[in-house]
């Protein structure tokens, strides 16, 4: 299967955290088996990108080995999804250590690169590796270096994997034109994530803290987006840059990310993600809606359902 092709696969993805139980994955993830898999496909996804906090669950030096209960628990998610005909995205998710002190934590990424890459050598071409996500902070500098080592380690197991890379600042759309990719490898598809504008989609959301470059997110509360000319065109000349670089670099494109927080007015989140979805289709781009739940919930684990009118948004439901 092409690069390509299996980025189609990607088309309409829901991002999901699976929660192995412990601190840094409380109140992003849900406790994933086969209830959610079966939810996502009868909804109408192609596919699932799973967050996983692997640094959480690995020894110390000098194996950094992966909890093989953890590991073997993400193959068998990975093989239920493959019979519910999803494909999966299989992300390595927060590393707090690696973003503040790269350097002293590189190896341990690494390490966790070849056994993931290993386990899941074998897999279909539907399960597809996300090495890391939204590197930032202090690993910004040093991003295309460390990038380049992870497809290094990852090459050298399975050589033809379909793995989602990304540029710097959170995999910000801004900073493409930073990434620098090895030519050579063509197996490669690559993500941006878009939370523009950010005072709407992330209004109230506390853990930003209150000095943000556009503020105090509770300041941001009650702000709408109404899909005005100004604002349809500021969305798509984001995506039309993506679009001129990803034909330039003659690379496909995963929206990995784009949601907008449960603090916005339900109208607003509609229309905005309607949007954002109809501008990656009408690019080629596939796209993950972030998320299932319970952060910027599209499921309510309370009452069972999903939130119909951004589902709407998502998929084209019948009526």
């Amino acid at each position: 299967m092409s690069i390509d092709d299996i980025n189609r696969r990607l088309a309409r993805t829901v991002n999901i955290g699976a929660d192995f139980g412990v601190d840094i994955e409380k109140g992003w993830t849900v406790a994933l088996g086969e209830q959610e898999l079966d939810l996502i496909e009868a909804a109408g996804f192609s596919a699932v990108r799973i967050g996983l906090c692997w640094a959480a669950h690995t020894g110390p030096a000098p194996d950094h080995k992966i909890d093989p209960v953890m590991l073997a628990a993400v193959a068998e998610l990975a093989d239920l999804a493959a019979e519910r005909g999803l494909a999966v995205v299989l992300t390595n998710f927060l590393d707090p250590e690696l973003i503040d002190e790269p350097p002293r934590h590189l190896d341990r990424l690494l390490h966790i690169t070849r056994q993931v890459a290993t386990r899941f050598a074998d897999r279909p071409d539907s399960v597809v590796l996300e090495p890391f996500a939204e590197p930032r902070g202090a690993l910004d500098p040093l991003w295309n270096d460390y990038l380049n080592r992870i497809l290094t380690v990852s090459r050298e197991v399975d050589a033809t994997r379909a793995t989602v890379v990304g540029p710097a600042a959170y995999n910000n759309l801004r900073t493409l034109p930073d990434l620098v990719l090895p030519e050579h490898d063509r197996n490669l598809i690559v993500t941006v994530h878009q939370y523009w504008p950010i005072t709407f989609t992330m209004q109230g959301e506390q853990w930003l803290g209150t000095h943000t470059p556009f503020g105090d997110p509770m300041s941001w509360l009650g702000t709408t987006w109404d899909g005005t000319d100004q604002q349809r065109q500021e969305l798509a000349a984001g995506f039309d840059a993506v679009a001129a670089w990803a034909a330039a670099a003659k690379r496909p494109v995963f929206v990995g990310e784009f949601g907008t927080t449960h603090h916005a007015d339900l109208r607003s989140r509609v229309t905005w993600t309607s949007h954002n979805r109809r501008l990656a289709e009408e690019r080629g781009f596939s796209w993950g809606a972030w998320s299932f739940g319970p952060a910027f919930a599209l499921f309510d684990q309370d009452s069972g359902e999903w939130n119909e009118p951004l589902l709407r948004a998502l998929i084209d439901l019948p009526r």
